[in-house]
């Protein structure tokens, strides 16, 4: 996760420091650390590094039932670790285990790619160009963000980002695009009045089958950064949502009852013989997915990384191979090479029309 948690209290923050002072202490002495932990014994092997990791003892059903992985691989910058050893990658560079003080990131384009993170280094071959750096802005915050300089749907300049206020976040550990709650609803609306479904796949029985998104029609989302534009097409910025046809019509459901529509509808679907069992194929019939909608989330984060912080999540991520360099503090952004992607140039950063005034910058709010 390219952001990582935020450091804990100050008390907590002393008390794993002090134990990991305690840990060093008696590997030193090849003894034990409090509480039973063993401390490591002899020379380090020249392929393995020495860091600290938090183990959670228990965790609650939700959400943490539903997920697919086995923990949090941390990848923020060193502000955001409990302590300097707690940094995955910072003790990667500290201990000069790496060609590159670099990491790339890939996410597959659905289930049938394989996603893909290199260390000390990235993977040319997924990539469909060359890379286009842009700079960390604000880094003692320990994020991986940049300044979003300016903001147009389509070809319309959005004027929430012209105060030079914005930034963005690049997070692998969010699924969707984070947009501050103040422009949030703005943004969906607009997008969604010109968002055209595709034609939905023919199912086998003749009824209407899944949209794909992928080739929904509307409009184009442009985000300036230093360098580039960062653009997403609908189908990189809209998925399905469900769609609940009944007798008195059709009715549009929130995130929240999509989900309860289809725990319903399988729920009723492995019920025993009977007649819940008669009602199941009524249910499941009545679930369409078949609508396409962007994947926006509202958040409202205060300053100093807020209010005006976008994350950019998967829709970025599998459009663009990225890669984070801790040495320089910057990241790099190109288009990724999908396996049957169409081909399509990176968009240079617009350059103002001439004798357009360029409006002065704005110095993001610190703390």
């Amino acid at each position: 996760d390219t952001s990582a948690t935020a450091p804990a209290p100050a008390p907590a923050r002393a008390t794993l420091q002090a134990r990991a002072a305690a840990v060093e202490a008696a590997s030193a002495q090849g003894g034990t650390a409090p509480n039973g932990t063993t401390a490591a014994v002899g020379p380090m092997p020249a392929n393995c590094v020495e860091m600290r990791v938090v183990m959670a003892m228990e965790m609650s059903h939700e959400p943490f039932h539903a997920f697919a992985f086995d923990g949090v691989l941390g990848l923020g910058l060193d502000s955001l670790a409990l302590a300097p050893e707690f940094s995955f990658f910072g003790m990667l560079v500290a201990q000069k285990r790496l060609q590159d003080l670099s990491f790339g990131v890939f996410l597959g384009d659905g289930d049938e790619e394989v996603s893909e993170i290199s260390f000390g280094g990235h993977s040319p071959e997924r990539l469909r160009g060359a890379l286009t750096w842009a700079p960390v802005v604000l880094p003692e915050h320990g994020h991986w963000q940049v300044q979003i300089t300016r903001l147009r749907i389509g070809d319309r300049i959005v004027d929430f980002c012209e105060d030079g206020g914005c930034r963005a976040v690049v997070d692998t550990g969010t699924s969707l695009l984070a947009v501050p709650v103040d422009f949030a609803e703005e943004l969906q609306l607009e997008l969604e009045s010109q968002l055209k479904d595709p034609p939905a796949a023919a199912a086998a029985d003749g009824k209407e089958g899944d949209a794909d998104c992928r080739m929904a029609e509307g409009l184009p989302l442009h985000f300036e950064i230093p360098g580039m534009t960062i653009t997403l097409l609908p189908g990189d910025y809209a998925r399905p949502s469900v769609r609940l046809d009944d007798e008195e019509g059709e009715e549009q459901l929130t995130a929240d009852a999509e989900t309860a529509a289809i725990a319903e509808a399988r729920s009723a679907a492995e019920a025993p013989a009977g007649d819940a069992a008669e009602g199941a194929a009524d249910v499941l019939d009545e679930v369409v997915l078949s609508t396409c909608r962007p994947t926006i989330m509202p958040i409202d984060l205060p300053e100093p990384l807020g209010p005006k912080l976008f994350i950019w999540g998967e829709p970025v991520l599998r459009k663009y191979y990225t890669v984070y360099h801790w040495g320089t503090k910057r990241i790099g952004f190109g288009l990724s090479a999908h396996a049957g992607a169409a081909h399509e140039v990176p968009t240079p950063a617009a350059q103002p029309a001439p004798g357009e005034a360029v409006r002065p910058k704005r110095r993001p709010l610190l703390s």
